[in-house]
């Protein structure tokens, strides 16, 4: 979480918005494993993905936040997270979600393709999908696939030349300035 955290500190220095990390419930650094060999966006499996899934969710829902920030494998979770809550299956009272150097989680792609497909549903959750065109860790056009998913009339993608990283100092501004109005733009 402190690391995390850490990553966002420019985005900290310039808002009133309060950040908190959630930690993976297997205390490692991971949200999930998955076979030696494999990526997340090519295993067709996972081990600890719906303890982590189970965990963000409770946490979202105890406490009291509004938007959901997560970072490569953390930015697929909360990709996760955001499409189940677009397609009201958790969360309702998540509002946005910023999603940052991800790629389709390979198991959850029938949830993304069934949030595709459901128009009404996938406008329900406005999204930031922050990519780079040089991430050499998460190929760019997953994460492109990822948001063409959510369709909310606030969704948008920011690109930037950081690579695998969220958004650098620059576009700290252009970060915070969408996280508020999304919160605006929510028409839940």
């Amino acid at each position: 979480g402190d690391a995390f955290l850490a990553r966002l500190a420019h985005l900290q220095e310039e808002t009133a918005w309060s950040f908190h990390a959630i930690d993976a419930p297997s205390g490692r650094r991971t949200w999930w494993t998955y076979p030696a060999g494999e990526r997340s966006f090519t295993a067709s499996s996972y081990e600890g993905a719906e303890q982590s899934i189970a965990a963000v969710e409770a946490e979202l829902e105890s406490g009291g936040y509004v938007g959901l920030l997560g970072f490569s494998q953390g930015a697929m979770l909360a990709a996760i997270v955001a499409a189940r809550a677009s397609l009201r299956e958790s969360c309702p009272l998540l509002r946005f979600a910023v999603i940052c150097a991800a790629a389709v989680p390979k198991p959850y792609e029938p949830l993304l393709e069934r949030l595709r497909a459901a128009p009404e549903a996938a406008a329900a959750l406005p999204t930031l999908h922050c990519l780079s065109e040089v991430d050499s860790i998460n190929p760019p056009e997953l994460g492109e696939a990822v948001a063409a998913c959510f369709t909310h009339p606030a969704s948008a993608t920011l690109w930037h030349g950081g690579g695998h990283d969220v958004p650098p100092p620059r576009l700290a501004a252009e970060v915070l300035a969408w996280m508020d109005k999304a919160v605006v733009a929510d028409a839940r």
